[in-house]
């Protein structure tokens, strides 16, 4: 027998050592590719689908920015959509089509893995982990009296009726102490 066909330990090691390192970088990349998929869906939510029925602008708009459903889950929307009797204080009850008309447009479009939690008998979309972390270097400016409320999000947001968020008005430049 020679040398070549007897198996160095050695090397033998060192294959296995640069197959398990290859592997390993495998696995880094595959999680690196998942995880900036994630934050630019994150980056991503908001937007309204094409189709948005006019009762949901209509009857949600009157009080607040009518939200885009992927900002809230499904479980959360239906939530939400039972309580409208008592829907923060408010009776904001809707005939029984258009009840059906919205709970079916936002559970179709609701979001998924967004960290809500309750607040009392609340569910609030601005106790939400996305809502948190997009607000978290902002917070103060919610008590400004031209704010006013977090589900005021066209006080900061240009097009935020619209489940647009990425302009922003001059005042959120003004708080930040930024120029546009």
């Amino acid at each position: 027998m020679n040398r070549t066909d007897k198996q160095n330990p050695a090397t033998a090691a060192t294959l296995l050592s640069w197959g398990s390192a290859a592997n390993l970088l495998s696995l880094i990349l595959a999680a690196c590719v998942l995880a900036s998929s994630a934050s630019a869906n994150e980056e991503q939510r908001g937007a309204f689908p094409a189709e948005v029925p006019k009762s949901y602008r209509v009857e949600c708009g009157t009080c607040h920015v009518p939200f885009a459903p992927d900002l809230l889950p499904a479980d959360t929307w239906r939530q939400i959509m039972v309580g409208l009797g008592r829907h923060y204080g408010v009776d904001a009850a809707i005939d029984t089509r258009e009840h059906a008309e919205i709970e079916e447009f936002l559970v179709r479009y609701a979001g998924h893995g967004l960290g809500t939690k309750r607040n009392g008998d609340h569910l609030r979309l601005t106790d939400t982990l996305w809502f948190h972390r997009r607000h978290g270097r902002v917070k103060t400016l919610f008590k400004y009296p031209l704010v006013g409320s977090k589900a005021n999000c066209s006080a900061c947001h240009v097009h935020a009726e619209d489940g647009r968020y990425e302009e922003y008005t001059p005042l959120i430049f003004k708080y930040m102490g930024r120029s546009r």
